[in-house]
């Protein structure tokens, strides 16, 4: 078993246009596997809809592949389908149109989403530290935000990075003409990098060194964090009228994630298989056993007491940087935008 906890870290999209847009995103979004038959658990079996937040699966989608493998979903009383929109910014309106009634988000973006009065709430911080940032190869200076300077830069449009990027130009005063930001998709910008065709690229690091280090190249690069923004990162949102309707299911879903995010940590090896599997192959096993060694630290214990608290602190200094720093707006208070009340008692 992993000592995760022996190195836990702690830290103290116009919506118009994408309503607009919506049905192009439903038809080209990738459709994945459901939870499977939740017929056989007795009692009322109650229908989860879930989007995930990038195009493809990827390293710490391991719990869902546990929660369907191990049949966990159903335990709960759930059966549970999902989407692969694109990112964060496309999960955020997938369940702010109610296509699904909740999703696994950077939660700074959506942050930025309920700025404009997209009706969704957050449910639960899962990861306690912001890992977004930059990463470049190995020749390439990355010290501090003044060499960022003069970079091309891969982002992706509807991801959480294209949310923070521009945050982080702003907060260092750079200005845009002094980047330049190409638009990729979220499975492009690895390719970009190791290709040159970019010189950085924006995203969660220790995913994408990881990712250089399988292809036999070094890479490092710096939290936006580092570079001084403190930003909310992953857990889950949902729907406000799912909440209203629902929030038992809501219940239930946490806690089946709980559980399956614990035999994540317990297994990572065992979860990467399920995830590889459920990916059809996609997802490679050791670069998804190194990846989850890295980004299970970041979470909060699944054991502690407090798991997937948020708090009015956190989403304030969110909200401040978004708008400060970033070109969101809006008025809803900071403090509306999540709720403890639907966490799994343990």
């Amino acid at each position: 078993m992993h000592d995760y906890r022996a190195h836990s870290m702690r830290r103290p999209l116009a919506f118009g246009a994408a309503l607009l847009s919506i049905g192009l995103l439903a038809s080209c979004s990738s459709a994945a596997p459901d939870s499977g038959d939740a017929s056989g658990g007795g009692g009322e079996t109650k229908t989860v809809a879930l989007s995930l937040d990038w195009s493809t699966y990827v390293p710490y989608h391991a719990p869902f592949a546990v929660a369907a493998e191990q049949g966990i979903w159903v335990e709960h009383g759930l059966q549970v389908t999902e989407t692969l929109p694109g990112g964060s910014g496309d999960a955020a309106v997938e369940v702010g149109t109610a296509k699904t009634d909740i999703a696994w988000v950077d939660l700074s973006t959506a942050a930025s989403s309920m700025l404009q009065d997209v009706p969704i709430t957050a449910v639960a911080k899962v990861q306690d530290m912001n890992a977004s940032g930059l990463t470049v190869l190995e020749d390439t200076t990355l010290e501090s935000a003044d060499d960022v300077v003069g970079m091309r830069i891969g982002s992706t449009p509807g991801g959480s990075d294209s949310t923070l990027i521009g945050a982080f130009l702003n907060a260092n005063d750079i200005d845009e003409d002094e980047v330049t930001i190409v638009n990729l998709p979220a499975n492009g910008k690895f390719p970009a990098l190791m290709t040159g065709e970019v010189d950085a690229i924006s995203g969660q690091v220790y995913f994408y060194a990881s990712s250089a280090e399988a292809e036999g190249q070094s890479a490092h690069g710096l939290s936006f964090s580092e570079m001084g923004l403190n930003m909310l990162d992953h857990g889950f949102i949902a729907n406000d009228a799912f909440i209203e309707q629902d929030p038992e299911a809501i219940s239930s879903f946490l806690a089946a994630y709980r559980e399956a995010l614990r035999i994540t940590i317990d297994d990572p090896a065992a979860a990467c298989r399920a995830l590889v599997e459920r990916s059809d192959g996609e997802v490679l096993q050791d670069s998804c056993e190194t990846q989850l060694d890295l980004w299970l630290p970041l979470t909060t214990d699944p054991a502690d007491a407090g798991w997937g608290e948020n708090t009015d602190e956190e989403w304030q200094e969110t909200v401040d940087v978004l708008t400060t720093y970033g070109d969101a707006t809006g008025s809803r208070d900071p403090a509306t935008m999540f709720t403890n009340d639907l966490l799994p008692s343990e």
